[in-house]
């Protein structure tokens, strides 16, 4: 990547700033954007895998995690070349998102300075496996955050009282970190989400449900529980009888837009087992 000054003039008006040159290429045309005042990326150098980079003064910083480059990985060239990045600064948070063909990941600079870890999530707009993220290019204007629909050629704009997508319902899940107690087990009482509830829509009772993994591969069956009516604000989210563990486990947690909850944090009583 070279970085030119506009310096005037007749003829080329454009010229190669010295000693700013990037080592590393960016894989398509709109795979790049201004971001946190650096140039954000998507390439690599010479006899590299693709990754996500923040370019500035002749140096790099690579922000995407191992998870993210396995992620690209599963993209060919040509995929990756008709990828698009674009920055958004939203209510003290720096975003950037990357539009994939199924999926958008997105950076969330704020959160990864804060706990010193890079922090990634995934946008996507079905409510079974992986589609389209149906927002792009946003644009701040009449007080709101437009965004058209790729999918489409109609114009939207993002509502933080809603969850869908442009009428239709789509998934949103976590997962918890791992649970291990020095491989002696433990066993799983009760959890509970601490949520703010109550807003949904009216005659609706959404549920949601959570299930765990012990080998990070395959998971038990999905227990569901409900999450209230509207203005059903002293709702507590919990299940029971959530079994057990012998070396480590995952919890994840999944429902969708019809279930629009602010989640603040997850409680459990688990009982830790001697050796």
């Amino acid at each position: 990547m070279e970085v030119f000054d506009n310096v005037g003039g007749e003829f080329f008006p454009f010229q190669r700033i010295d000693g700013a040159q990037i080592q590393k290429g960016v894989v398509g045309t709109f795979a790049c954007c201004e971001f946190v005042q650096r140039i954000a990326f998507l390439g690599s150098g010479r006899n590299e895998a693709p990754g996500i980079y923040l370019g500035a003064n002749a140096t790099t910083e690579k922000i995407s995690s191992q998870e993210i480059d396995m992620l690209l990985l599963t993209y060919t060239e040509a995929q990756l070349a008709v990828v698009k990045l674009e920055a958004r600064n939203d209510r003290a948070h720096q975003h950037l998102y990357v539009h994939l063909p199924d999926r958008t990941i997105v950076f969330d600079e704020q959160a990864s300075r804060e706990l010193k870890s890079l922090v990634w999530f995934t946008l996507t707009s079905t409510v079974v496996g992986f589609s389209q993220y149906r927002a792009r290019n946003f644009v701040w204007a009449y007080d709101k955050w437009l965004v058209g629909d790729p999918q489409s050629s109609s114009i939207g704009y993002c509502d933080n009282t809603i969850g869908s997508h442009w009428g239709q319902k789509v998934r949103w899940e976590f997962s918890t970190i791992i649970v291990y107690n020095q491989s002696l087990g433990a066993i799983f009482h009760q959890m509970e989400l601490v949520s703010l509830t109550g807003r949904v829509q009216v005659g609706l009772n959404p549920q949601i449900s959570t299930s765990y993994s012990k080998d990070g591969a395959s998971w038990s069956q999905d227990r569901f529980t409900s999450v209230g009516t509207t203005g059903a604000t002293q709702k507590r989210i919990t299940w029971f009888q959530m079994g057990n563990m012998r070396n480590w486990r995952i919890q994840r947690f999944r429902g969708d837009t019809d279930a629009h909850i602010s989640i603040a944090r997850l409680e459990a009583q688990i009982e830790p087992l001697a050796a």
